[in-house]
């Protein structure tokens, strides 16, 4: 079966600049049954390649089944969720309990019993007391290519480390690695997972939470309204593309779309950084199951220059930057996209700058297939 359309042969096919959304190196081994190993239980770290598709992260991982056996599976990362996340066709090889779906077809709905055991690379992760999520369809999340999502909450425990450059992510027990990079002290939520540092721009003090599934850096408009007053010179425009367009919700299209100058962490600045400003409400939803109140998060399209690493039981984070990258994803045919459940895509806005429209003659109506 041919797999399916990345939004990166969509674009491309449409002759939209498509170098924010590219798919790199295609989808990881697909599901298979085998022996689940008894080596699991003493691996120490574990390192295993990762794809990059629209700045997502996704890794192969293994669930185990009731008898013992393995179901592969390919996993989203996202440190911005808290609960294991399947679809229904996998949650249906799994034997989940899906008597809450069938009451509710069009909802994601919680399964009876909690994650079952998981593993990545063979190394089996603590997802004790994790909530499962059950969303309903073949696309369980219309734009990703993946069976499951890894939520924070099931790496808490260990040493992560994201290396973005290499496509590689490690998994490994307290006192396992040596870091490297530049130390960044981090807060997290002991039961999500969620994560949050602190952040300079333009010589103030910002908390912001640390978020791989988010495919771009997101802020409180309050922040982004008080920049533009301050600093018109800064690049700034309303709507989302590029790596801040996420999903192509309502919010993206009325979203202040800027690039600031830099970004500061710990000793060292990130330069041209691209963000939406949005509702502080969102943001106060956030906090709730981050480690404190937060203004924003820091997405992938910052985070994919680095080697980057949590060291979870120390509450640190650590930094090594990669060769250096040209920040483009604003360099790009002003259209915000939306993906549907049916596999197509829909132009849901055009960016405006100045109250005008960046491109003309287009209507939010028009899927592509």
């Amino acid at each position: 079966m041919r797999p399916p359309l990345t939004l990166f042969a969509l674009i491309g096919a449409a002759a939209l600049c498509a170098a924010a959304f590219s798919s790199e190196g295609g989808r990881l081994a697909g599901s298979a049954q085998a022996p689940a190993p008894a080596a699991a239980q003493t691996l120490r770290s574990v390192t295993v390649p990762f794809v990059l598709d629209h700045n997502r992260m996704t890794v192969e991982i293994e669930f185990v089944r009731p008898d013992g056996t393995l179901r592969k599976a390919q996993a989203w990362v996202d440190l911005g969720s808290e609960f294991v996340v399947v679809g229904e066709p996998l949650a249906r090889d799994l034997g989940l309990d899906l008597a809450a779906l069938q009451k509710a077809p069009k909802e994601a709905v919680e399964s009876a019993p909690p994650s079952p055991p998981l593993r990545v690379g063979g190394l089996a992760l603590d997802v004790s007391g994790i909530k499962v999520l059950i969303r309903p369809g073949a696309r369980w999340r219309p734009g990703v290519v993946a069976d499951a999502m890894l939520p924070a909450s099931a790496l808490r425990h260990d040493h992560v480390v994201f290396d973005y450059p290499a496509r590689r992510m490690t998994i490994a027990r307290p006192g396992a690695l040596e870091p490297r990079g530049v130390a960044v002290p981090c807060r997290f939520n002991a039961e999500t997972g969620l994560l949050q540092v602190d952040a300079t721009v333009d010589g103030r003090t910002l908390a912001l939470g640390v978020d791989n599934g988010s495919t771009g850096t997101w802020v409180s408009s309050t922040l982004t309204s008080d920049w533009q007053k301050r600093h018109p010179d800064w690049p700034h425009a309303v709507g989302a593309v590029g790596s801040a367009n996420f999903w192509g919700i309502s919010i993206e299209t009325t979203g202040t779309l800027m690039r600031l100058p830099g970004l500061g962490l710990a000793s060292m600045t990130v330069r041209d950084v691209a963000l939406l400003g949005i509702g502080q409400e969102i943001f106060d939803w956030y906090s709730t199951k981050s480690a404190g109140p937060v203004v924003g998060f820091i997405g992938a399209n910052v985070l994919r220059r680095f080697r980057f690493e949590i060291d979870y039981p120390g509450r640190m984070t650590y930094w090594e930057a990669g060769a250096e990258i040209e920040p483009r994803d604003l360099d790009i045919v002003g259209l915000t996209i939306r993906a549907e459940r049916d596999g197509s895509y829909t132009i849901a806005g055009v960016t405006t700058k100045d109250g005008t429209p960046t491109v003309e003659g287009v209507e939010g109506c028009c899927g592509w297939q």
